[in-house]
């Protein structure tokens, strides 16, 4: 009989499933060396370029967003975490001794999307605060620095971890909808790259092209400087949690419903 409560037990087991992956201290090493080298590699190169460019470039110049470019794959990165904590025990076969021994699967789609979302959300909340610091830091040879005191920092920060997080539940939720390690892959590089190109292909209009994930990303790490065809943090907020609410219903509908 298991030492846990249920519900508590449930959460252990998921856990143990996540950290037990290979691939899970591998993608979070792979996110953190590319965020963190191309934050440095961003600053350095805003500080040697800084006497060549123009009033426009210096007045846009947005010390946050410009250090957080290494976030691009690191969210493919997350992403792809979030497929392969759900996929893999499909793969395996395992998932039928899952069900069998928790027949009520809505509580194994939470247990999942509760370790998966709270591991991630810490992990990017982590990284984002790493990579601020590590910019930052490199940003202070010319004064270009800012602290989180200034307007707007700690909010773009904490926005870059918790889009990191929605990016990972975003993909456990493909994940259990797909089944498949390399279709739910497919279908998360689609949404997160591919989607503002299909969206501007539709339409022109930058409001339909705010609601594809990536760039709702972007808008939440704006701090100094805001592109009005970019969504604001609330907009870029609320599609993440539209994503995430219509992702994670489908998923439980799809997990629920099917006899695997």
């Amino acid at each position: 009989m298991s030492p846990f409560p249920p519900g508590r037990g449930l959460l252990a087991a998921e856990w143990t499933k996540l950290r037990s992956l290979r691939s899970t201290p591998l993608i979070l090493a792979v996110a953190a060396a590319a965020t963190l080298s191309l934050a440095v590699f961003q600053a350095r190169s805003a500080v040697r370029s800084w006497d060549a460019w123009g009033p426009r470039a210096r007045t846009e110049f947005d010390p946050v967003f410009g250090t957080f470019t290494g976030f691009q794959p690191a969210q493919f990165a997350f992403g792809l975490l979030g497929v392969l904590a759900v996929t893999a025990e499909y793969g395996t076969g395992t998932i039928r001794a899952t069900f069998a021994a928790t027949p009520r699967r809505g509580r194994v789609v939470a247990a999942k999307l509760l370790v998966i979302g709270g591991i991630a959300l810490a992990a990017g909340v982590l990284l984002a605060f790493l990579t601020f610091f590590t910019g930052q830091a490199a940003l202070a040879a010319r004064h270009l620095d800012v602290g989180l005191g200034d307007p707007n920092v700690l909010r773009a920060v904490l926005g870059q971890g918790f889009y990191i997080g929605t990016v990972a539940l975003l993909g456990a939720a493909i994940g259990m909808i797909v089944r498949h390690t390399a279709g739910a892959t497919a279908v998360v590089v689609g949404l997160l790259f591919l989607s503002v190109i299909v969206l501007k292909g539709i339409s022109n209009s930058p409001a339909l092209v705010r609601w594809a994930p990536g760039v709702a990303g972007e808008g939440l790490t704006w701090t100094t400087f805001h592109d009005p065809e970019w969504p604001s943090a609330g907009f870029a907020t609320l599609v993440c949690l539209t994503y995430l609410a219509v992702t994670t219903t489908a998923a439980a509908l799809c997990v629920t419903r099917r006899d695997v």
